[in-house]
């Protein structure tokens, strides 16, 4: 492995492991700035599975990054661990590896998402927490205050989460936590691929491809297809016709505050805000189903906004959710992060570029996701900023055009585009008062490591092998001073 992460310790870092105990090994000697290289498996206190292990829940998005990162660096820092015992029926969900995203647990009681993240995070019921808004200010003011003010009845666990900072009493938070500001920091980004079932709505063969311009991903998922007859549709997409597409449009959408359909609506908004050609929900543009997440056109007033598509929406949330009920729907089309769309047999539609003269972009290109962050920087100012630190000042939420977290209808690439997020509390390093105040000291080194190395320059560069995106190498640096400051 290459991680190029040699530089030794400023005197903060090595104050912050000190606190956290006697360290096995030079692990963290070697781990701590940036750019290592670690041919063999080191041990070290950071590995201590007994009480070491840590979970995460939130965004989907960045579900399939977070599981194959988890395995990379379990594997490269810590080898192969036990498993602990199975937990309400549920076995240990990080098997041999140090860490958990997104677990069966939090999945069967439909408490994952981008929204979901957000609670958990003032709950305290993690070690971490993914989201891809990231958030708005006003959110993140809320997660910064009273521990579980943000929550609210979310803090009331129907599940048990596997390494629970409280796993004795289940409650969360606990009544040791204490307020604290929490940071985000960018781990990755990838595309959301729209993706469609043609099945029986084709009387011939299903078409193989699907090309489709601003207006078109905005006529579809705003209710104004009918059917795959549409005239429209067919000038750019003859198959239509050829292979006898004349079935109902039925539109797949996510029933959760998702950070996906965040992302999937910046796009809309940037590249079609005004609905162009609308029958569905008249005079309504797309800005107006941003800030509730799962408004759509028709899909609160279905018989009192003009003609409109089907629209329906999976059980529980998820993208996993959505692309099986998409699986399910004839003629359906909705929308997932491209990691977890592909090998599903679905039709990926190619949508053309911001700039226009790129022609048709697919999401993915080879193994990676088609997309450029170039456009946007960090917020400015400190290493703190960059993790979102700065309150009222430059953060992930308000950052000012060009330099802000929009990606989406930008450039020559694949237009629906976007950045996920992991959110961690700072002040984790003293072990006697902090936000997560039960974290043992174990957990707190597992954490603390396993984001240095997701902030490497070798954990990204795996990123483009698996339908993701690396951040912009010169991100890095500062990203993982900033985390590593302020834990």
């Amino acid at each position: 492995m290459d991680i190029s992460l040699q530089k030794r310790f400023s005197a903060r870092r090595r104050a912050v492991l000190a606190g956290l105990g006697v360290l096995g090994c030079c692990v963290f000697a070697n781990l701590m700035l940036a750019d290592v290289s670690s041919a063999a498996v080191p041990g070290g206190l950071d590995c201590q599975a007994a009480d070491g292990k840590i979970s995460g829940r939130g965004s989907t998005y960045q579900t399939v990054l977070l599981g194959d990162l988890i395995t990379a660096y379990s594997s490269d820092f810590c080898g192969s661990v036990a498993e602990q015992p199975p937990v309400a029926g549920f076995p240990d969900p990080a098997g041999t590896t140090m860490a958990a995203y997104n677990y069966a647990a939090a999945e069967a009681a439909s408490a994952t998402g981008s929204g979901a993240g957000q609670k958990a995070a003032s709950c305290r019921t993690d070690a971490f927490w993914g989201s891809d808004t990231p958030y708005t200010e006003e959110t993140l003011k809320a997660i910064d205050e009273a521990p579980g003010k943000y929550g609210g009845s979310a803090c009331n666990l129907t599940f048990t989460p596997p390494y629970a900072p409280q796993a004795a009493e289940n409650k969360f938070p606990n009544a040791a936590d204490i307020t604290a500001p929490i940071m985000s920091f960018p781990v990755g980004g990838s595309s959301v691929a729209i993706i469609v079932n043609f099945g029986t709505a084709c009387s011939k063969k299903d078409p193989t491809t699907l090309a489709l311009t601003a207006k078109e991903v905005s006529r579809l998922f705003g209710g104004d297809v009918a059917t795959w007859a549409d005239r429209e549709l067919g000038e750019n997409n003859a198959a239509l016709a050829a292979d006898g597409c004349t079935g109902a449009v039925t539109r797949i959408v996510r029933q959760d505050s998702s950070g996906t359909t965040n992302i999937f609506k910046q796009y809309l908004i940037r590249a079609e805000n005004e609905r162009t050609g609308q029958l569905c929900a008249v005079g309504k543009l797309w800005e107006a189903y941003f800030s509730t997440n799962t408004e759509w056109p028709g899909k609160q007033k279905p018989t009192e906004e003009g003609t409109c598509s089907a629209i329906t929406t999976a059980l529980k949330s998820g993208n996993p959710e959505l692309i099986a009920k998409l699986k399910e729907t004839q003629g359906g089309i909705g929308y997932a992060d491209l990691p977890q769309a592909v090998g599903n047999g679905f039709v990926i539609a190619t949508v053309q570029s911001a700039t226009g003269n790129s022609g048709y972009q697919s999401p993915v290109n080879g193994k990676a996701a088609n997309c450029s962050y170039t456009s946007v920087q960090p917020p400015v100012g400190s290493a703190s900023n960059a993790v979102g630190l700065s309150g009222e000042g430059a953060n992930w939420a308000n950052n000012a055009e060009p330099n802000e977290e929009n990606v989406t209808d930008r450039g020559s690439k694949y237009p629906i585009c976007g950045l996920t997020w992991d959110l961690a509390f700072t002040g984790l390093s003293n072990t006697s008062t902090s936000a997560i105040a039960p974290l043992t000291a174990d957990q707190r080194r597992t954490l603390y490591s396993f984001f240095t190395f997701v902030l490497s320059s070798t954990a990204q560069n795996l990123l483009s092998t698996i339908d993701y995106a690396p951040l912009p190498a010169g991100w890095l640096q500062t990203l993982r001073e900033g985390f590593q400051e302020n834990f």
